[in-house]
């Protein structure tokens, strides 16, 4: 596959109101647009309402919701994604019984992420180190490969492209069978 093949990316961040990662969502969605053989969707996984997986039920076992239902598509048909999260991210507070809505994701259309790559834009903040090892972990665990970089938006992009092209060009050679 040359880079001539246009590669469709997915920006997920919190588009609501009042949610300060909106604008950076936005902003990265924009500034990947501008590239050349490139397509861009963004969405708001808090806006796509999944709900919480059953405890104790893999969610290949349970009947699938018709949020997720909608969601998988976008998703499915991504050849890489930029994750948009506040710095205060804790993505599996320990405190709390509840998954954000990025592990609701991860759980629910697990396979979307599989042998994809994955750049992460966090806000900068203090706890913006821990918020990046939890997010790369839980990616991890979904199999999908984070980018290196984080610091500059546009070599992250960088980045993110040459990955998505070789792991589309390798997921067609060989389907990925983990």
């Amino acid at each position: 596959m040359g880079t001539d093949v246009t590669l469709r990316l997915t920006v997920l961040g919190g588009l609501g109101p009042g949610r300060a990662a909106g604008a950076e969502a936005r902003w990265l969605a924009g500034l990947a647009g501008r590239r050349a053989r490139l397509e861009v969707d963004l969405i708001d996984l808090a806006a796509a309402c999944l709900p919480e997986p059953c405890p104790g039920v893999l969610p290949g076992n349970a009947p699938e919701p018709p949020a997720v239902r909608e969601l998988r598509p976008w998703l499915d048909a991504a050849d890489g994604f930029v994750v948009v999260a506040p710095a205060a991210t804790r993505q599996y507070p320990a405190e709390q019984h509840s998954a954000g809505p990025l592990q609701r994701a991860l759980v629910w259309c697990a396979e979307a992420f599989k042998a994809r790559p994955v750049a992460l834009h966090v806000r900068a903040g203090e706890e913006t180190a821990r918020a990046l090892r939890t997010l790369r972990a839980d990616l991890a665990e979904a199999h999908a490969l984070t980018v290196h970089e984080t610091d500059c938006p546009d070599h992250a992009l960088d980045e993110l492209i040459w990955w998505a092209r070789a792991l589309r060009t390798a997921r067609a050679r060989t389907p990925y069978p983990f």
